[in-house]
């Protein structure tokens, strides 16, 4: 099957726009990283602390006082 030069062109055309697109908020988020000196992944997650919730109902009916 031989493919007209016109749509092999705009096929180019698509898979570069489309490669563009994809990444480009990638490579703006690398430039952003650059200028602000920002490092997320160098940062450590701040402990959770073990804390329970407290329940104090006693019923069933999901707060409802009917």
């Amino acid at each position: 099957m031989k493919v007209e030069p016109e749509v092999k062109k705009q096929i180019t055309r698509n898979v570069i726009l489309s490669l563009f697109l994809y990444l480009l908020p990638i490579a703006l988020m690398f430039l952003t990283f650059l200028i602000t000196g920002e490092r997320p992944w160098e940062k450590k997650a701040p402990k959770k602390e073990n804390v329970k919730s407290v329940n104090n109902k006693t019923s069933l009916n999901n707060g409802n006082n009917d």
